[in-house]
């Protein structure tokens, strides 16, 4: 309902040029929860902190505390805010479409992750270009299928779209747009998520989550408040 909201605002624990802290923002957003969040690194709270060990003990982000209650790992993550918050769940209730749904995010972080990762670092080559633009064929044919209604990957909006999202928009920061531009459904579908108002039926768009490259430079996160 517009204007629900939880009492305590959670605790996002994560780094700015980080898809997979990106997601867990994304989702909060979609869900209508208040994230304030934190920056691990060398000029904010470090990795190796007592107070991030306690919560992580292996260092690893992102990392959510609700309360007292801290969860690590971006699946579950993600599949916390989807239950916490509010409007209707962002994993399809239809056996296909959910099947679709975990496929599509298992590509997504098992596929695009590594190859994002190289051009995040300097490091693509031929190969990984052409990686990603069989990924982004594989995805520009999916959304062309109209076996499944919808504007989104599995039709209607998912956590997949999230799951892709991130990668997405490190192509475009590092001047690989192309891969988008040059595929028309899937420039069409990102046009969409950038508009995509949150499921929770608050006025918030969860792109807005989504750091400059100069963010992602000096590890800038930006917070998710819905309610202000």
């Amino acid at each position: 309902m517009l204007g629900d909201h939880l009492n305590t605002k959670m605790q996002l624990f994560g780094i700015a040029g980080d898809p997979d802290t990106l997601k867990c923002l994304m989702t909060a957003g979609e869900k209508g929860v208040d994230i304030e969040s934190r920056a691990i690194g060398e000029s904010a709270l470090s990795a190796d902190s007592q107070e991030f060990r306690s919560m992580s003990p292996f260092g690893t982000t992102p990392c959510l505390k609700d309360v007292d209650f801290i969860l690590c790992g971006t699946l579950t993550i993600m599949s916390y805010l989807n239950d916490k918050g509010f409007g209707p769940s962002l994993i399809p209730r239809n056996g296909v479409a959910r099947a679709l749904h975990y496929q599509w995010s298992e590509m997504a972080s098992q596929h695009m992750a590594p190859q994002v990762a190289k051009l995040a670092s300097g490091e693509a080559d031929d190969s990984t270009t052409a990686t990603l633009a069989a990924l982004f064929d594989a995805l520009d044919k999916q959304l062309q299928n109209k076996r499944h209604r919808g504007e989104f990957i599995v039709g209607e909006f998912s956590l997949a779209d999230i799951h892709w999202a991130p990668y997405i928009h490190c192509c475009e920061l590092v001047d690989m747009g192309d891969l988008i531009t040059n595929r028309s459904a899937i420039s069409d579908w990102w046009e969409k998520v950038k508009t995509h108002k949150s499921t929770s039926k608050e006025n918030y768009l969860a792109y807005n989550v989504l750091p400059t490259l100069a963010e992602i430079k000096s590890n800038k996160i930006r917070s998710v408040t819905i309610n202000t």
